[in-house]
């Protein structure tokens, strides 16, 4: 039986703490009106079974509704911004210095997609909030505008969060130790479907699951929009709401294998960083007594960080 490693950091539990609650109003929604007779109420145009999760906010527990899509909301921008700080961004005011609990960027691309999540991200849960803040009971057509800003703009951050972790697939594929015939490739010179050296490493197989995860929402949010009969409708959006927690499961394994970078089967072996400016950033910082204390990773080892071969040192 394969046991559970030592995680590098705690902040694999970020996540968890994000959407467990969101997943508890979803669950006491449902039993509540369970328990009522399962009713129709006097502001809704016709019977369901279920019905929608907004009509249900719109009653008593409308409380419940409101504190817990803030939480959420509150708690996904947190982890988008988590995987930005774990990266090495730094963040003006609060943090200066480059932090490394993860794996760095590659290139500014992937850090240009992580910002982007993020304000999405933020647009986005606002939209959630403001849905649940202006009730379908009371402003139905603002209430449905919301709707579509969060569905729209949260599509965008976790598209974002994707086409991030496929662009480090490409670039890690180029760099694995078990990569062979990919000395002197530039990652600019290649044709946007070449992928050589180890395709198949953890960013690409994090990517795809994205993707995946994005294809079944955007399949099950159209079904949403589209069905005329309520109450096939209101269960493809229960559907879309549940499945919206997978995709915090999936950051979280993310950020568990992440902090682990420093003790991982092959990161130790990457002799050649190819110029890549952010893992330069952190050799000079770990080797850094002045900038000294930025490392919190456990896990951390004096052999965790390999020497460059200047003499094969590429650009990218």
């Amino acid at each position: 039986m394969l046991g559970i490693q030592k995680p590098g950091n705690g902040w694999f539990i970020l996540p968890w703490v994000a959407f467990i609650p969101w997943y508890g109003m979803l669950i006491a929604m449902l039993i509540c009106w369970g328990v009522q007779g399962r009713p129709i109420y006097d502001f809704m145009d016709e019977y369901s079974n279920p019905i929608y999760i907004s009509d249900i906010g719109a009653t008593n527990l409308r409380p419940l509704f409101i504190a817990c899509s803030a939480w959420q909301g509150l708690g996904w921008c947190l982890t988008v911004v988590a995987e930005y700080w774990q990266r090495g961004g730094t963040i003006p005011l609060v943090q200066s210095r480059p932090h490394f609990s993860m794996a760095p960027w590659f290139t500014k691309h992937e850090r240009n997609l992580i910002i982007s999540a993020c304000c999405f991200a933020i647009i986005g849960e606002l939209g959630l909030l403001f849905c649940t803040i202006f009730s379908t009971k009371n402003y139905p057509h603002v209430h449905t505008a919301m709707v579509c800003v969060f569905v729209v703009l949260m599509f965008l951050s976790i598209l974002c969060l994707t086409a991030e972790y496929a662009v480090m697939g490409r670039h890690y594929a180029l760099i694995h130790p078990q990569a062979t015939g990919t000395e002197g490739i530039r990652f600019d010179d290649l044709k946007w479907n070449e992928w050589p050296g180890v395709k198949w490493n953890k960013y690409t197989v994090s990517a795809i699951c994205k993707f995946v995860w994005l294809v079944l929402a955007v399949v099950w949010a159209i079904c949403f929009a589209a069905i005329k009969h309520k109450s096939r409708s209101a269960d493809f959006e229960w559907l879309l709401a549940f499945w919206f927690g997978i995709i915090f499961v999936i950051l979280s394994v993310d950020f568990y294998l992440g902090g682990r970078f420093r003790v991982s089967r092959y990161f130790h072996q990457i002799n050649n960083y190819r110029g890549y400016y952010k893992y330069e950033e952190m050799r000079a910082v770990a080797n850094n007594q002045e900038m000294g204390g930025t490392y919190s990773n456990d896990l951390e080892t004096s052999e965790s960080f390999p020497k460059d071969n200047d003499d094969e040192r590429t650009s990218a």
